[in-house]
């Protein structure tokens, strides 16, 4: 039996739709002036999107190896907590997986996106769920609860333990919106990082959440998915 197969369709979907912004403040960004000269002294702190977090650190280490009196610290937090400050004033750049104006309790005019990226996000189960793949159907079923074992979707008999990005994520906002195109997803556990949730799924039987691409490593097994106007051929 053959599946027609599109790997990790909601990649797809998503590389065109989930841009990563760094937000800076209007009068940060009117301020500065753009040199490609060495600074002097210079201290930046870039807070938020644990997806965006990986390119982030590379880009700082770079600059700081051309300009070694400059400081920069890069954390997570999530995309929320990242607007949330440069909007305050307490970091200099605010990382995101979702623009200023979609963040419905910030004053996105104060704010500046500058897109810097483009990433593609993927679920993932733990590699002993033993399931190939799922429909995009399933997958809005798993993460409603209907689907409750993975023998349900050809996998073993296993319980489905379901581990979700916490409110305020740009990541779980964008896969809500994009991937099963709903909100009214199953309570289940909540982490705040992409780390966390490598972590969790990769050493919790019967797992499943969702990770940019950036994220996935060899821990976690990556779930393709069967487009809904697809057929099954023997």
């Amino acid at each position: 039996m053959k599946h027609s197969k599109l790997f990790v369709g909601l990649t797809v979907a998503l590389a065109a739709t989930l841009v990563l912004a760094g937000c800076g403040s209007k009068s940060a960004s009117s301020s500065s002036k753009s040199s490609s000269a060495p600074i002097k002294q210079s201290k930046i702190l870039a807070v938020g999107s644990t997806a965006l977090q990986p390119l982030v650190e590379q880009a700082a280490k770079q600059y700081q190896t051309d300009n070694p009196k400059a400081e920069i610290t890069v954390q997570g937090g999530g995309s929320g907590a990242g607007l949330s400050q440069v909007a305050a004033g307490s970091v200099t750049i605010g990382n995101s997986d979702i623009f200023a104006q979609e963040k419905s309790d910030l004053k996105a005019d104060d704010l500046v996106d500058h897109q810097v990226a483009v990433v593609a996000i993927a679920p993932v189960v733990n590699k002993d769920a033993g399931v190939k793949n799922i429909s995009t159907q399933q997958l809005v079923d798993i993460f409603q609860g209907k689907i409750t074992n993975w023998k349900e979707v050809g996998g073993k008999d296993q319980a489905i333990v379901l581990i979700n990005r916490a409110q305020g994520s740009g990541t779980r906002a964008t896969f809500e919106q994009f991937g099963i195109k709903t909100n009214k997803v199953k309570t289940s556990q909540e982490q705040d990082s992409s780390g966390t949730v490598y972590q969790m799924v990769s050493t919790t039987p019967g797992a499943i959440s969702y990770l940019a691409f950036s994220a996935i490593k060899d821990g976690v097994k990556s779930l393709p998915l069967i487009m809904s106007n697809q057929r099954t051929r023997m």
